[in-house]
C-alpha cells in the first residue's frame, strides 16, 4: 500500500463540477477521466472501502466507473475515474423540461435493476439492522410509544438479500451517453426496497420541506419538481398499486426516511440545522402515525 505522503497531487482548477453526494464533488479532470474529491474529513481508510464497492458493483453489473488511482487533491484525497461523455443530472434536465420525466423513467428503471440483484449478506450492511439502531438512537425524541410502534413497522418488513443503494439521488447520478450512471457506491447495502425507497423521500419530499435550500441548493432542482420526483419515482416503481396503497406505502417510506434523519440529526452537525431537521422530523412522524 501506498504511503499517504506519496499520493500524486492534481489540481481542479477550472474544472467542471458533474455531481455532488453526501461525501464529495465529482469534476471533469480531463476529455475521459473525473475526479471525486473527498471532503476533507474522510479518511483514506473510507475511501478505500468504497473504491473497493465500486469495484464489486461492477462485478454486479451496475453501471459505474471503477476508480484506477487515488489522489491528493490539496489536503483532500481523490478517486479517479474514466468516464466518457459524462453530464450532471442538474443539468441534463435543465436543457428540457421533457428531460425531467425522461430522468425519472431512467433512475426508476435503474432502481429495479438495482433491486434485481441478490447479494450475499456478508460482504455488505443490513439496512433493517441499520434502522432498528436509528430507532434506539432516536427512542429519547420519539418516547417510547411512538418508538414501539415505528419498531413493529421495521419488523414487517421482509428480510431479503436484495442489494440496495442506499443514497439514490440525482446527486449520485450523472448521465453518461445518455443512460444514468451511479457516481457514489459508499451505500451499498442490502435489505427491502422500501428502504431505498424511504431515501429518496428523504432526498425529494422531506429534506425539501424542512429547508427549500436543500432542494434549491443541493439537487439544483425546485422543491416543485424534486416533489414531482418523489411522486412519481414512487407511481413508477409499484405501478400495481392503487391510490389507498400508495399513499400508505408513502407513509411508511417517509416515516422509516425521517427516522434516519433524526439519527443523523441526533449524532452531531451545526446546533440551528439539527434543531430544525429534529424538530420537523417529529412533526412529520406526528402527522403520518
Amino acid at each position: 500500500m501506498q504511503k499517504k505522503e506519496e499520493y500524486r497531487q492534481i489540481s481542479i482548477e477550472g474544472c467542471k463540477l458533474i455531481g455532488m453526494g453526501a461525501h464529495g464533488k465529482v469534476y471533469r479532470i480531463g476529455p475521459d477521466e473525473i475526479v471525486k474529491v473527498y471532503r476533507e474529513d474522510i479518511p483514506l481508510s473510507k475511501i478505500q472501502a468504497e473504491k473497493e464497492k465500486s469495484r464489486k458493483a461492477l462485478i454486479l453489473g451496475l453501471p459505474t466507473a471503477i476508480s484506477f488511482d487515488i489522489v491528493k487533491v490539496g489536503k483532500n484525497y481523490g478517486a479517479v475515474y474514466e468516464l466518457i461523455d459524462a453530464e450532471s443530472t442538474e443539468k441534463y434536465i435543465g436543457r428540457s423540461r421533457e428531460n425531467l420525466d425522461r430522468f425519472i423513467s431512467m433512475s426508476v428503471e435503474l432502481l429495479k435493476f438495482i433491486h434485481s440483484i441478490k447479494v450475499n449478506k456478508d460482504e455488505f450492511p443490513d439496512m433493517k439492522a441499520d434502522h432498528l439502531k436509528w430507532l434506539e438512537n432516536a427512542r429519547e425524541l420519539l418516547g417510547d410509544d411512538k418508538a414501539d410502534r415505528i419498531k413493529g413497522i421495521i419488523e414487517e418488513v421482509p428480510d431479503t438479500e436484495t442489494l440496495l443503494h442506499g443514497d439514490f439521488h440525482i446527486k449520485n447520478i450523472i448521465i453518461s451517453k445518455g443512460e444514468p450512471m451511479l457516481i457514489d457506491m459508499d451505500t451499498l447495502c442490502y435489505g427491502d426496497p422500501v428502504f431505498d425507497l424511504a431515501t429518496i423521500s428523504n432526498s425529494y419530499y422531506s429534506f425539501p420541506r424542512m429547508a427549500a435550500d436543500a432542494a434549491t441548493g443541493f439537487l439544483g432542482i425546485s422543491v416543485e419538481d424534486a416533489d414531482h420526483i418523489w411522486q412519481q419515482t414512487l407511481k413508477l416503481y409499484h405501478p400495481e398499486m392503487d391510490k389507498a396503497e400508495l399513499l400508505k406505502r408513502e407513509k411508511i417510506c417517509r416515516i422509516l426516511g425521517c427516522l434516519r434523519i433524526l439519527d443523523f440529526g441526533k449524532r452531531g452537525g451545526d446546533p440551528e440545522h439539527r434543531e430544525l431537521i429534529i424538530r420537523k422530523s417529529l412533526e412529520f412522524i406526528d402527522s403520518l402515525m
